[in-house]
């Protein structure tokens, strides 16, 4: 009557059943009856434990849901990184993080100056030349970046240093202090801020750095530098946190010579990766396996280098400075400076920013010494060149896409990538998607606009899509995608809907109905 698994806990019950027979029969065999009296026995201690014989036919399959439950969390940790880690996960290791974010504020304000101590070379030995580092050479231009083998070059009190010492900083004394003058500098460069917010991520794993007074240890160093990096998105283990600035790439270029490299080094981050973001910056887990240069690494090497009047070049430098974790103030930053010609309120990209000032047009995929050496050459050309008057950059205005080009899929559960969604797509359609942007997040779920290469591209990715086509709200018609847990997200068509609710499934599909309106209706699907 019972299964299989759970024998010792009947045995019992059918000895017992046994034991009474063999009272009323007249001439039991000695061996059964002393075998029926031996399973008496236990019998008698457990007659009135009915609960117990309950319990255990309950126990395996509550840990067989249990079980269930676990396999299928492991499951999500290992699938195409669509889902956040579970929030259980966060429970076991939460009292070890809190004891560490306790501590980190007053961590950050010791540790620094003893480690800036410690740290302090030989004057006369330019240290940040004569570091061993493993670096990791990678490039999107060419192939091999130049071997790095410098040769240095013959650079008003403020809140904040200002490059006073030297003729080459002194040159750029005044970009300095116009990128503070931006009434976006004190927002922008808010490292309080993200100090903050990095202890609630829980990103603690790395301190913060600050440059050095200058002094006579720097001073046969470059004084004005240009850097660029390229980030990744990193995710611990154990806490589930998640790292979206996770150094991957850094590069410095002199600015005194934009041709010198003065490092160029992929940079392996302390948590798992789990969104290399390769369409943007060209690195593989192939190029970040095999590297050995950390953040601790890229911070040693700009604590060599950089003073506290060293002037950092770049295109919105805070992302870079957020990334190395390092605070600093010297700061020239082109974002600040070019205002765009339709928008003065907007924020230009580099691309926009080297085709007006260089009439240079630049690469889909970033290359961090190309983005230095661009930034670097638009501010002196377009900025320093013109007294401090650039001129106006015009954005790309991108046109207007037709909606039956698009798909929208909405309802996407966090950790979702847009190479997820264009992986899904290839996968159950045989259709590449032309562009998947970055997702928007809205509290828990996400939605993104996919475009296709053509109307007929996107008509015949939703067509192939399996499940059924129903209208939403506004009579769109959608499908549901179901993902690993169990849960669905939407794809829905861009066209019909709202100005023509009267519209039948199978005219909205393309299908036309005999009737006297029903070919027009065919005939312009799209708005």
């Amino acid at each position: 009557e019972h299964p299989a698994s759970t024998p010792k806990v009947q045995q019992p019950k059918k000895a017992k059943n046994k034991g009474t027979n063999n009272n009323t029969s007249s001439s039991p065999p000695p061996s059964s009856s002393s075998a029926s009296a031996m399973k008496q026995q236990p019998n008698t201690n457990n007659t009135n434990n009915k609960t117990p014989t309950k319990t255990p036919n309950n126990t395996p399959k509550s840990n067989k849901k249990r079980k269930k439950k676990d396999q299928q969390e492991t499951n999500f940790d290992s699938s195409l990184g669509i889902f956040a880690n579970p929030k259980k996960r966060t429970k076991t290791v939460d009292q070890s993080p809190a004891k560490k974010l306790a501590e980190t504020p007053k961590q950050q304000q010791q540790k620094a100056p003893n480690e800036a101590a410690a740290k302090t070379p030989v004057p006369t030995v330019p240290s940040f030349r004569a570091l061993n580092l493993p670096i990791a050479t990678f490039s999107t231009e060419d192939g091999t970046v130049q071997a790095v083998d410098p040769t240095p070059p013959p650079t008003v009190e403020s809140q904040y240093p200002i490059p006073k010492s030297t003729p080459e900083g002194r040159k750029w004394q005044n970009a300095v202090l116009a990128t503070r003058a931006n009434p976006k500098y004190a927002s922008v460069f808010d490292y309080d801020k993200c100090k903050t917010a990095d202890i609630d991520a829980k990103i603690t794993h790395t301190d913060w750095i600050k440059a050095r007074p200058y002094g006579s240890w720097c001073a046969s160093h470059p004084h004005a530098i240009a850097i660029d990096c390229e980030m990744c998105e990193t995710t611990c283990p154990e806490t589930g946190a998640v790292d979206h600035k996770a150094l991957c790439r850094l590069s410095v270029v002199n600015a005194c010579n934009p041709s010198e490299v003065l490092i160029d080094t992929l940079v392996k981050p302390s948590w798992p990766v789990t969104d290399y973001r390769t369409r943007i910056n060209g690195i593989k887990k192939e190029n970040l396996d095999i590297v050995e240069f950390t953040l601790k690494h890229a911070q040693e090497f700009l604590m060599a280098l950089c003073s506290d009047e060293t002037v950092i070049i770049g295109h919105a430098l805070h992302n870079d400075f957020f990334a190395m974790k390092m605070e600093h103030h010297c700061n020239v930053d082109s974002a600040l400076l070019f205002s765009c010609k339709d928008a003065p309120d907007a924020t230009c990209s580099l691309k926009d920013l080297a085709r007006t000032v260089m009439k240079k047009e630049m690469p889909n995929i970033h290359c961090s010494t190309n983005d230095a050496r661009t930034t670097l050459l638009c501010i002196e050309d377009g900025y320093l060149k013109t007294g401090g008057k650039p001129e106006l950059v015009e954005r790309t205005v991108k046109p207007n896409r037709r909606p039956d080009t698009d798909l929208f899929v909405h309802r996407i559960p966090k950790g979702c990538k847009p190479d997820h969604i264009k992986n899904m797509f290839l996968a159950y359609t045989s259709i590449i998607p032309e562009e998947v942007p970055d997702l928007e997040y809205k509290g828990d779920t996400g939605k993104v606009n996919v475009t296709f290469a053509s109307r007929a591209h996107a008509n015949l990715a939703f067509s192939t899509l399996e499940g059924e086509a129903k209208e939403d709200k506004g009579g769109r018609m959608q499908k549901r995608i179901y993902l690993r847990n169990g849960d669905y997200c939407y794809i829905r068509k861009m066209t019909l809907g709202k100005k023509r609710p009267s519209v039948s499934n199978d005219v909205v599909e393309g299908k036309g109905k005999e009737g006297p309106t029903s070919s027009k209706e065919a005939e312009t699907p799209t708005v």
